[in-house]
């Protein structure tokens, strides 16, 4: 069984480089939307049909999911375990090199391994926790009956994949590019997860 981890399409708070962690109500921008076309129209050309397609909850996830079950003939399947990790206090908050609101959350996204999760916010194993559970009670279980599987989700959802299935150092945590709807594709093969493909980008 394959299965495509796909992030949602740009928000306004994604150009504006600002955390947006478990705020729900974040939407697509007009560029958003057509990445989630773009990746739509992407799928389909390269002639992929899916079992089943599993979304987050939250607004920029669903509305990216709704667009590409459209074309997939899908509805989605809403799964909590798929929310973009929390930072508590930090939401909304800038994340570039020089606009960091303390030094904290300025370690989560250059030291990751020094990051202490405030109250109201999830730590990186925390978010590992509930990716697994995904990973080993949802799709494992869907192998023998689902040939191909996609799961719109966040950037942080999509790094702990990686760091789940190639075992990576936190330490590596936001190690190469991701764009927004690009996707990882892994395998469940011999009882075990496998990555086959990293942050492909659709295009038509």
């Amino acid at each position: 069984m394959e299965v495509y981890f796909l992030r949602h399409g740009q928000t306004e708070w994604n150009r504006l480089r600002r955390i947006q962690g478990s705020t729900e109500w974040t939407d697509l921008s007009d560029e958003g939307v057509h990445d989630a076309e773009m990746a739509r129209d992407g799928l389909l050309a390269r002639g992929l049909s899916f079992n089943r397609l599993y979304s987050s909850p939250y607004l920029r996830a669903l509305h990216t999911a709704r667009i590409i079950g459209e074309g997939l003939g899908l509805e989605p399947v809403v799964d909590s375990r798929l929310c973009e990790m929390s930072f508590g206090p930090y939401e909304g908050t800038p994340y570039s090199d020089d606009n960091f609101v303390d030094d904290n959350i300025r370690a989560c996204f250059k030291a990751p391994e020094r990051y202490v999760a405030p109250k109201g916010a999830e730590s990186f194993d925390a978010v590992a926790a509930r990716m697994k559970d995904f990973l080993d009670a949802e799709l494992a279980s869907a192998a023998g009956h689902c040939e191909r599987v996609l799961a719109i989700a966040h950037g942080c959802v999509l790094r702990t994949v990686l760091r789940l299935v190639e075992g990576r150092a936190l330490s590596d945590f936001w190690k190469g590019e991701q764009p927004n709807c690009c996707a990882h594709v892994i395998a469940f093969s011999g009882g075990r997860f496998i990555l086959k493909e990293r942050a492909i980008v659709f295009s038509f």
